[in-house]
């Protein structure tokens, strides 16, 4: 039997996103049978993008699905190519995870907060975990206490130069993961969307900016997407006709599968006409992007560029990921395969490079501001660069900051968000 389910989709961060509070590894399935293993064993030698490289066995001693995955992917340049199981996609498509919500870096310091997790408006970007219940902070036991689900947990934490607990309650719970605002700036109205992944949800949450959005008439828009690691397609073209629906029908991207399998080449076109109230005609953007930005997000940024122009998209921050690949999810069993199985490329004929989409100016990120305030390092260059059409390249990004310190009119969503686990 070979069950098949296709859905083009982006990956690079959904195995970040499942680890939110643990719940078993990715590819974990009960059993991995020698049914599985040859099925698993043909698809790379047939559908994989590079399957004229992946080399061959007689037998196939794997123990679990993931460790098999891992050593016939032809790397480099396949450091992508996993599975998951069923429930583990659902959950990540429903934007269903379970543990205390936030991730933090090697000193301990929160970077990201998801919307609506158990610590949201109790922890923020830029707060230093002390202790736990007591004791010194250790990784271990942050993702213990983030495993033991509805038991109440106090942090001790740095916030400033002032010291405080905080007592949080591991749950399975639902985020969102966009945040919008208005923020006027010397005479203009910015847009401003903060997106974390391109999920099946998030769709209706990108409308939702973009009505905002629309209401307001901005000037100008900013996406965030420094710590999104794509996702759908179909969500991309989702974002992609909010931004403008100035090219009715026109082709975006197409998907360009390997020789044996050029019959499943697709197009994604932009809408043939406006689907509601709220697309906008934007004739400039600007993207705040790191080396967290990958697949779908770096897809969005590449559509774009035969339609509004090179110099009408203006990337912030460093470079993206670099990965101009996607793959087509098939099930077998209890397991979710995605392989890399097509090269994306604009309307243009034009692929990203696996070294990612260089930033037109370069900015770091500012974990001593939340994300989405106009003094953080990479959003204050965006709103720089939309006055003086340059690079801020003679001023401090500290002297940047001090200039967009407007306050915002409107806000929907709070506080925020990656760099190590999800917990």
């Amino acid at each position: 039997m070979r069950p098949i389910y296709k859905t083009p989709i982006y990956i690079f961060a959904l195995l970040l996103l499942i680890a939110c509070g643990g719940g078993g590894s990715p590819g974990t399935a009960k059993q991995f049978s020698q049914e599985e293993k040859t099925f698993l064993y043909q698809l790379f030698h047939t559908e994989y993008l590079w399957y004229d490289q992946v080399k061959t066995e007689s037998e196939h001693p794997y123990a679990t699905a993931l460790d098999m995955v891992r050593s016939l992917r032809v790397s480099p340049p396949d450091k992508w190519s996993f599975v998951m199981t069923k429930q583990e996609w659902d959950n990540y498509s429903k934007q269903k995870t379970q543990g205390f919500g936030f991730s933090y870096n090697q000193e301990y310091r929160i970077v990201v907060v998801l919307i609506d997790s158990p610590v949201y408006t109790k922890l923020q970007r830029g707060d230093v975990l002390l202790e736990i219940d007591g004791k010194p902070i250790t990784q271990s036991a942050i993702r213990n206490a983030s495993n033991k689900l509805d038991t109440p947990v106090t942090f001790k934490i740095r916030r400033g130069a002032n010291e405080q607990t905080v007592t949080v309650t591991p749950k399975i719970y639902t985020h969102k993961v966009t945040l919008s605002k208005i923020i006027p700036y010397q005479g203009k109205t910015v847009g401003y969307l903060r997106y974390d992944a391109f999920t099946h949800a998030s769709q209706t949450e990108i409308e939702e900016a973009f009505t905002q959005f629309h209401q307001n008439n901005i000037d100008e828009l900013v996406i965030d997407l420094r710590y999104n690691g794509g996702g759908s397609i179909a969500t991309a073209t989702v974002l992609l006709d909010n931004i403008t629906n100035a090219y009715p029908g026109e082709r975006l991207i197409y998907l360009d599968w390997n020789d044996r399998y050029q019959a499943y080449n697709e197009d994604y076109n932009f809408a043939q006409s406006s689907q509601g109230h709220n697309e906008l005609s934007m004739d400039r953007v600007f993207f705040l992007t790191t080396k967290h930005s990958a697949s779908a997000s770096e897809l969005v940024i590449s559509a774009l560029k035969p339609y509004l122009g090179e110099s009408n998209i203006v990337t912030i921050g460093t470079n993206t990921h670099g990965k101009p690949v996607g793959m087509s999810g098939v099930t077998y069993g209890e397991n979710y395969y995605f392989l890399i199985n097509f090269r994306v490329k604009n309307d243009a004929g034009i692929s990203t490079s696996f070294d990612g989409i260089p930033a037109t100016c370069n900015a770091t990120d500012d974990i001593n501001h939340l994300m989405g305030d106009p003094q953080e390092a990479m959003l204050a260059s965006a709103l720089y660069y939309m006055v003086h059409n340059a690079c801020p390249s003679s001023m401090s990004q500290k002297t940047i900051a001090k200039q967009a310190v407007e306050k915002t009119i409107q806000e929907v969503g709070s506080p925020l968000k990656i760099q190590g686990l999800f917990l």
